[in-house]
């Protein structure tokens, strides 16, 4: 997730460096530990300029977005499998074409669905997976942000249509790219929660179904143009429609004391009512992520008094290195490690007990994908959902064989 590719050499260190801890006092086994809770801030985009632009732009239903999708997701290659996990094992998976695959450009990061989002786990009519990529220095705009929208209304057939982010200016006469690294997603009614950048003071922006708009122009900009509105092709582009901020001020993805950069985060339905948890990582294994989580309020938006500010109603230390997914449910929290050399470890965490699915003769807890990146649980079903990183060219240039994917496994399979 952090991991730049053209980074890989300097990072293929041994095993054991990205497998354990640095300090001799710290395991992935230690359980959490409680720790300062960090407050948000929420800013809302002036409900004037989201009107000025529906009224300028068609405004389009998810619906309908899921319902043209024009690309067919794929069976996965031999190599995309054996990026899939072994223990808990993948009950599903599928694949992406050839040019997102192998795509250098846009990188996949954090996963949700409308098992997230409704009650019954459908939008409408429709089951929805919705992966959310960013842009690379390949692609020459570093942290745009893109979803797939996955129409899974057929799990033997499924396609997609991919959506551009924009934040609209205070005016609605114009909107630019939003800056997102989306290593986190989550969909709670038409709220979809997009982690930000980090080293910044933006925590998580917030888009929603309400204010999807299909473009008037196909140039290769974005906003207001001579030809109508465009945004660099897409058909669709989704509508900021606030953010919240970190309320100590920026962020640091090098201090685990200072305010932390969320990497990730996902959807709880366990608890009354819903919340958000988060989760920040750090690739050196000294530092120890933090978890955060925040209680929903009205409106499917975090509970905010009223000025705006949103408190933690829990935060914790992990001891788990390279934390790029995050779960939680009835009270356990699952974190999703990564490692630069080997699959990935999957840890049940709560404040009396750390525990990982072991695989494999000698026995390891490096069982969970290969390059995996952010968690979402999809109640109505029972599957977890997350996805894998690298493309096959990514994993080859490191000696490597994997590849990308989205795959399920059942949330009984997780570790107890």
């Amino acid at each position: 997730m952090r991991v730049l590719r053209v980074l890989l050499p300097a990072l293929a260190v041994t095993v054991a460096a990205l497998s354990a801890p640095a300090t001799a006092n710290a395991a992935y086994s230690d359980p959490l530990t409680t720790t300062t809770k960090q407050n948000l801030v929420w800013h809302a985009t002036p409900a004037s300029a989201l009107t000025a632009l529906d009224n300028a732009l068609p405004n389009v239903s998810l619906n309908t977005v899921v319902n043209d999708a024009n690309y067919p997701m794929t069976g996965c290659t031999s190599k995309e499998k054996a990026a899939l996990p072994k223990a808990p094992a993948a009950t599903t998976a599928l694949c992406w074409d050839a040019d997102r695959a192998g795509s250098s450009s846009w990188v996949p990061q954090g996963i949700t669905t409308s098992g997230d989002a409704d009650n019954d786990g459908m939008w409408g009519s429709d089951k929805i997976l919705l992966s959310g990529w960013h842009g690379t220095e390949t692609l020459g705009r570093y942290n745009d942000a893109r979803i797939m929208v996955v129409n899974y209304n057929k799990p033997a057939a499924p396609a997609f249509r991919m959506a551009y982010l924009a934040v609209p200016n205070s005016t609605g006469t114009d909107f630019s790219a939003a800056k997102a690294h989306m290593g986190g997603m989550a969909w709670y009614g038409d709220k979809i929660y997009v982690t930000a950048v980090g080293n910044t003071s933006t925590a998580i922006r917030v888009f929603s179904t309400k204010h999807i708009l299909q473009m008037t122009d196909s140039s290769d900009s974005i906003g207001k143009n001579a030809g109508g509105y465009s945004a660099y092709g897409y058909k669709y582009a989704l509508m900021q429609v606030g953010y919240y901020s970190y309320a100590g001020g920026t962020c640091s993805m090098a201090s685990d004391t200072g305010v932390p950069c969320f990497s990730s985060i996902s959807l709880d339905r366990s608890t009354s009512p819903a919340s958000l948890v988060t989760t920040e990582y750090f690739s050196d294994q000294s530092l120890h992520g933090r978890l955060f989580r925040y209680g929903m309020g009205s409106d499917y938006l975090l509970d905010a008094n009223s000025s705006g500010s949103v408190a933690a109603t829990e935060a914790y230390r992990s001891y788990v290195g390279n934390m790029q997914g995050v779960l939680a449910h009835n009270g356990k929290w699952y974190v999703a490690h990564s490692s630069a050399t080997q699959a990935g470890q999957l840890w049940a965490q709560t404040k009396s007990s750390s525990n990982s699915a072991t695989c494999g003769s000698p026995s390891t807890t490096a069982c969970w994908a290969v390059h995996p990146e952010s968690l979402t649980y999809d109640w109505s079903t029972g599957l977890v959902w997350s996805q894998a990183e690298w493309s096959t060219a990514d994993c080859a240039a490191a000696n490597q064989t994997c590849g990308r994917s989205i795959f399920a496994v059942p949330l009984s399979a997780l570790p107890a």
